[in-house]
């Protein structure tokens, strides 16, 4: 079994224009997922962008 990560970063309400970048990074377990997930809100620190992951479990 392996998990994927996908880290999705956004333009917020107060944000000076428009983005979105998604990305998807493979890893060992879902506690890996959780962390690095979580490691991703430095991201956006101090900016107006909005920061969200998932941990996804797929079936090899």
């Amino acid at each position: 079994m392996a998990w994927i990560l996908v880290m999705y970063v956004y333009a917020g309400m107060l944000a000076k224009g428009d983005s979105v970048a998604m990305l998807t990074v493979p890893v060992a377990s879902q506690e890996v997922c959780e962390r690095e997930g979580r490691k991703g809100e430095k991201l956006v620190g101090g900016s107006a962008k909005e920061y969200r992951y998932l941990c996804l479990k797929v079936d090899k």
